[in-house]
This record gives structure tokens, C-alpha cells and sequence, in this order.
């Protein structure tokens, strides 16, 4: 019988002859992941070999993991048969206590490997555990009532009356507020009201395109203040003037704009980043826009216990988080919902634009990706325009004189009035390379017009 190799969750032990190795494996696997298993009697590659299994065997391995761990975990152990009769111990635990010391020492679980933890590291978790004791939403924030941004705050309380997630209606800031569940017991501000409604004094986002991912040539960087909700606003319009869209010509005088990545799904990304984010930690979130991906990083990793493929995936339903009260606010206001549900919408949008969505644990926190389609970038006349003769100057001035590449281009430049070659790279879908060598061609017979030179230069059609 095999039970399968070692994983980051899971460790083997020939016997309880390596009972302490095992529970310092225990504690490795907590400090990474908040739960796993332990077996005795199994071999590294999975086969079930056996071992004596006694009641006192059950009891020297629970008493021996009591006297080991700290903070204490409660596991399950139990004795069970193999399909060949080998009896084996299978230890099942979990904890959201991290950080875990065996015998006062600190290891991390990395691959089936368990590594002594870096001072940082240690540091942080043990700052995590503070505030998972103390939440640190929910402290006092020094910040006045004074500072609260009250449209951003009746905005607020609007959509959640549009959702029916909220009753009443905005009367005054303390009262509105109180009525949130957001001053704290001395009637101050809590850490939560003053992310989501006072303008940030520090930098709380930082956006920029870059050339290549060494990140040694930025075409463009930005960085604001502000309170959570205008800095998704900004983000969300940073992510999608620079991503590619279709302009899909259905024989309305209005254009539909396909873009690459869908606008809903960039949306929870960042409404996300900002709701379960470390705010304890010194930081800001992050927006990397590359040819080939969009990047959203945060502080901090998901909390014990949860996996971000668990919630893509729709396995999950856990809402647990570091920011219990921001996250409860943000879902009256339906900027996001629960039981993982949100994670799992932008997933299935993803999948249906044929983008794919990654999260990666980086030392600065958690970084999702939104891994940008090549494909979209193709010029298909199936996709970019549904037929000929359905758009204004340019096919009643040209007809058949112009290829469909030459048409998307003219036709967005009308559409736009002026255009930069960025700008109409992003409404057409082609690569700079391929926009510059028809502007070309276009401006050589007369359908466009250039102006101003380097970064002022526009392009508009000819009359």
C-alpha cells in the first residue's frame, strides 16, 4: 500500500524511532501551511511498511508532542491497518497560532524539507499573531473624526443601500459611522474607518509599466496617497489604459472595446489586495504592468490556513482574514463578497477570457498575476472586425483600398479624434512594432496626418 510521496503538507517516518524528527516537522508544516500530517510506519516515497502500534505507542507520541510545541496543539492520533495488515500512525493537526518552536526552535516547511526560519521572518509572524489576538482593524486609530472624507463615506453607505446590505441611511459622520460598527470603544476612529475613509498620509500605491521583468527600464511610474477606494479607482484605470482591448465594430456607430483582461476581474484583484492586506507592516501595493502579465502585490501572505488555489478553485468557501472588520464593511458596500466567492467570479472570468491567474507567495507579500494572452494581440478578422463597410470617413473614403490592419487603425484614430501610437496600440490590439509600420503606411497616402515630435507626437485623419 502507497500513500504517496512527501509534500509540503505531509511527512513520513519509518518508526517512532524519529518521533522527535517528526514533530519538528510538525511544527515546520504549521508554520507554513496551519495544518498537515504526520504518519510512523510509512517510508519517504509513500509504501506503508508498519510498525508496533499500541495504546502506549498512541500515548508517547501525543505526550511527546505536548511536551515539544509551543504555542500547544491538540492532534489527532490514531492507529490504523494498511490493505497488507501493517498497522501505522497517522497524525492529523492543526493550528492557527503560528509561529510554532519545537523545543524553542523556529522552522519553516519548504518542499519536504523543514529549514530554520529567518530572524525577519520570525518577526513577522510573531507580529501576526499579535494582531490576530488584537486585531489591528480594530484598534484605535489616532487619526480625527475631522479627517473622514464624508462623500467618500455617503458614497459608501449608498451602495450598500442599492445591495440592501444596509438600512440605514448617511446622517453625519460619527453617526454613520457608529452605526458601521467603525469607532472604537472610546468613540475614536478604528484602524479600519481610517484605511477605508481618511486620505492616507503615506504612499499607499505604487503603479508603473515596465519594459522587462529585471525591472531596469520603467516606461512609466506613479505613486499615490489616498483612502482604499480612490486608490483601487486609480489602479483600476492605471491597469486598463495600459493593457490591450478589441474594438469589435457590430454596425452601431458605437465601438464595443473588448479588453484583454476583464475590467470586473482587475477590480476584485485590487479590491482584494487592499481588504486582506498586513496593514500592520510598513508598505503599499504594488501594480507591475509588463507585455506579458499584470502584477498585484500586497503585503502579506494569505493567513494560516488558507490556500489561494482552495478559493479559486470554488473548494473553498473560508472568509477567514487578517482584516475581519475592514472585510465585513467592504461586504455591506458590495465592493466584495464572501465565502470566498469574489476570488472564485474573477477565476471563472479569467478562464472565459482565456487568461490565466497565478499567486505566488514573494517576500514582500502575496502577488497575483494575471498572465496577459498573446493571442489577443492578433489582429483575427473574426474578432477585430466583423465585416467590411460598417464604420464612417475612412470606408467610404478608401473602400477597399486599405487592409483590414490599415482600417482598425484609421477607424481608431477617427474614433479618437487624436491619437497617441500607445493609444492606439491599446484599441486595436497590435503590438508597437505593427501599430508604428501601418501609421506609417497611412501617413505616407494621406489618410492620417502627424503631429508634434517624440512623446507629443499624435496622429489624426486626414480631412
Amino acid at each position: 500500500m502507497n500513500l504517496g510521496p512527501e509534500t509540503e503538507l505531509v511527512e513520513h517516518k519509518r518508526s517512532t524511532g524519529e518521533l522527535k524528527e517528526g514533530i519538528a516537522s510538525m511544527a515546520s508544516i504549521l508554520n507554513k501551511h496551519g495544518r498537515g500530517t504526520l504518519y510512523f510506519g510509512v517510508l519517504n516515497n509513500g509504501d506503508v511498511v508498519g510498525q508496533q502500534v499500541s495504546d502506549s505507542t498512541l500515548r508517547k507520541v501525543s505526550q511527546a508532542i505536548a511536551h515539544s510545541i509551543a504555542p500547544a496543539v491538540y492532534p489527532t492520533v490514531e492507529r490504523l491497518v494498511a490493505d497488507g495488515g501493517e498497522d501505522y500512525v497517522r497524525v492529523t493537526f492543526e493550528g492557527p497560532d503560528a509561529p510554532y518552536a519545537c523545543k524553542n526552535v523556529y522552522r519553516i516547511r519548504v518542499a519536504d524539507e523543514d529549514r530554520f526560519m529567518e530572524p525577519d521572518m520570525l518577526e513577522s509572524m510573531v507580529l501576526e499573531r499579535a494582531y490576530r489576538r488584537k486585531p489591528w482593524d480594530r484598534q484605535s486609530s489616532p487619526r480625527p473624526l475631522s479627517d473622514v472624507e464624508e462623500a467618500e463615506l455617503r458614497r459608501f453607505v449608498e451602495r450598500g443601500r442599492r445591495r440592501g446590505r444596509i438600512a440605514f441611511e448617511h446622517e453625519s459622520v460619527e453617526r454613520t459611522l457608529a452605526s458601521l460598527g467603525l469607532l472604537a470603544a472610546n468613540g475614536s476612529l478604528t484602524n479600519a474607518a481610517e484605511v477605508l475613509f481618511c486620505p492616507s498620509v503615506d504612499v499607499q500605491l505604487k503603479m508603473g509599466v515596465f519594459k522587462t521583468h529585471m525591472r531596469t527600464e520603467a516606461l512609466d511610474l506613479r505613486q499615490e496617497p489616498g483612502t482604499v477606494f480612490s486608490l483601487v479607482d486609480q489602479a483600476e484605470y492605471y491597469i486598463a489604459n495600459n493593457i490591450r482591448r478589441k474594438i469589435v465594430v457590430t454596425g452601431r456607430r458605437t465601438r464595443d472595446e473588448v479588453p484583454e483582461i476583464p475590467f470586473v476581474a482587475i477590480r476584485e484583484a485590487l479590491m482584494n489586495a487592499y481588504a486582506h492586506r498586513a496593514w500592520h507592516r510598513p508598505g503599499y501595493v504594488q501594480v507591475d504592468v509588463y507585455h506579458d502579465a499584470v502584477d498585484i502585490i500586497s503585503p502579506g501572505w494569505f493567513v494560516s490556513g488558507q490556500d489561494p488555489e482552495d478559493h479559486l478553485s470554488g473548494r473553498s468557501t473560508s472568509s477567514e482574514t487578517r482584516n475581519r472588520l475592514i472585510a465585513a464593511a467592504l461586504f455591506r458596500s458590495g465592493d466584495i463578497e464572501s465565502s470566498g466567492l469574489g476570488m472564485r467570479k474573477m477565476r471563472e472570468l479569467c478562464d472565459a477570457a482565456n487568461v490565466r491567474v497565478t499567486y505566488e507567495e514573494v517576500p514582500f507579500g502575496t502577488k497575483l498575476t494575471f498572465h496577459r494572452n498573446a493571442p489577443f494581440a492578433a489582429n483575427l478578422e473574426s474578432d477585430v472586425r466583423e465585416s467590411a463597410g460598417k464604420c464612417g470617413k475612412v470606408r467610404e473614403r478608401f473602400g477597399k483600398g486599405l487592409s483590414e490592419n490599415e482600417f482598425a487603425v484609421a477607424e481608431a484614430i477617427e474614433t479618437m479624434g487624436f491619437a497617441s501610437t500607445s493609444e492606439v496600440m491599446m484599441a486595436v490590439g497590435l503590438s508597437e512594432r505593427g501599430v508604428q509600420g501601418v501609421l506609417k503606411r497611412l501617413a505616407e497616402r494621406g489618410v492620417v496626418l502627424r503631429t508634434g515630435a517624440g512623446r507629443s507626437t499624435r496622429y489624426k485623419l486626414a480631412d
